[in-house]
């Protein structure tokens, strides 16, 4: 097994993450990520390195962190990698500066010491490091103040290279093809696992990493998923039945989608029809305003205009996501569409992919949800997801 992108790539993401952080008056940066079978945090390491780790577990007698990983970034060095496990697969990981170890905080503290490092270091992953694991840090390498910024290598990485949004189109079919198996599952008289299944395997047979497979119907329809545990529970959509559907799994290379529709199980009624495509018309409006220079407090508002122009209520799927999309890379990203989220000087730039969501509610009728993946382009944004908007 080879790397996908050449070392010209990762030597690019360095020189990228190094000039944001002589911009922010650093030296030195330490950044962390997680894996052993999570997909939210283990964006940094991976897109600096290729390294992503295997293990999970308790921490024991002989180690402790698995599933973290490390980088040291200092100007004038290769970056440093810093390893839960106990070789380095040179033929993936894209620096040859490797360090293993059980204890990578410990690790990475003894090696800011030894290089004399002291004073402040950027800290990125302070939104998931425990707090034991950063007091291993911190206590062995006292005369450094860590500074967190989170945003340190997200700021480069929301930006895809043309290789990247290469792996993004390759990315677009697959996700294409697990949506459309859930959903034909969903419509053709399965259960939601059996549809799910389905749609697993198109997951996998491309090359992807599954996250969660996500489908409610019937009277829980206005959550997120109808199991919470699995996204998807044993119980199979009857004739009338509003449907919903999403698939949220790194697709290609690690990169990440989560596209979803809502249908009719049988002959739709005219308040789900009404329902259905006003949500995947509110998509459609607001991916065309996603335009290079437009402010996404600008499109939120009129994610909002719409939303209330509807009408319907607030249910409580959107009240646990009072957005309409995400930026989106390696996992969920940063910014977000959201009149209470984005920020004022959030703009939308050319190569940035985005998720464009909207959710709509109508007691006695139900609830949908619609998101679409787009590539921001010089000259018009590109659909990524290309599962049908309707199934009547």
């Amino acid at each position: 097994m080879a790397r996908y992108f050449p070392l010209e790539e990762y030597q690019a993401r360095w020189a990228r993450v190094l000039d944001q952080m002589q911009a922010r008056g650093f030296e030195t940066a330490v950044v962390f990520s997680r894996g052993g079978g999570t997909t939210d945090n283990c964006g940094d390491v991976l897109y600096l390195t290729n390294h992503y780790p295997i293990s999970s577990g308790l921490d024991s007698k002989i180690w402790s962190a698995r599933s973290f990983s490390g980088v040291i970034l200092q100007r004038g060095r290769e970056p440093q990698l810093h390893m839960d496990e106990p070789e380095a697969r040179f033929d993936i990981v894209a620096t040859p500066d490797v360090r293993c170890h059980s204890h990578p905080f410990a690790g990475v503290a003894r090696e800011l010491v030894a290089r004399g490092i002291k004073g402040r270091v950027a800290l990125a992953g302070t939104q998931f490091i425990p707090v034991k694991y950063y007091q291993q840090l911190a206590e062995g390498a006292p005369d450094i103040q860590f500074v967190p910024v989170d945003d340190l290598v997200r700021a480069v990485r929301m930006f895809k290279s043309p290789r990247e949004l290469e792996c993004y189109r390759i990315a677009g079919d697959a996700a294409t093809a697990s949506l459309n198996a859930l959903m034909e599952g969903l419509l053709g008289g399965k259960s939601e696992r059996e549809a799910a299944g389905d749609a697993a395997r198109e997951v996998v047979r491309h090359g992807g990493r599954l996250q969660v497979i996500g489908t409610n119907h019937g009277d829980t329809i206005g959550f997120d998923h109808r199991n919470p545990l699995t996204g998807y529970s044993a119980d199979t959509p009857q004739e009338g039945d509003i449907v919903t559907g999403a698939v949220h799994a790194a697709f290609y290379q690690g990169y990440y989608l989560d596209p979803g529709r809502t249908a009719v199980r049988g002959k739709a009624t005219a308040d789900q029809r009404r329902l259905i495509e006003a949500t995947c018309s509110i998509v459609q409006r607001l991916s065309e305003m996603m335009r290079p220079g437009v402010k996404l407090l600008d499109v939120a508002a009129a994610g909002d205009r719409m939303t209330a122009e509807f009408g319907g209520d607030l249910s409580p799927l959107m009240k646990n996501f009072p957005f309409y999309g995400h930026g989106i890379g390696l996992a969920f990203e940063q910014p977000r569409i959201s009149t209470v989220m984005s920020e004022p000087e959030d703009v939308v730039r050319e190569s940035m992919v985005f998720g464009v969501e909207a959710i709509l509610s109508l007691n006695g009728v139900g609830a949908a949800f619609h998101e679409d993946i787009i590539i921001i382009g010089r000259d018009g944004n590109e659909l990524l997801t290309k599962t049908p908007n309707y199934w009547w």
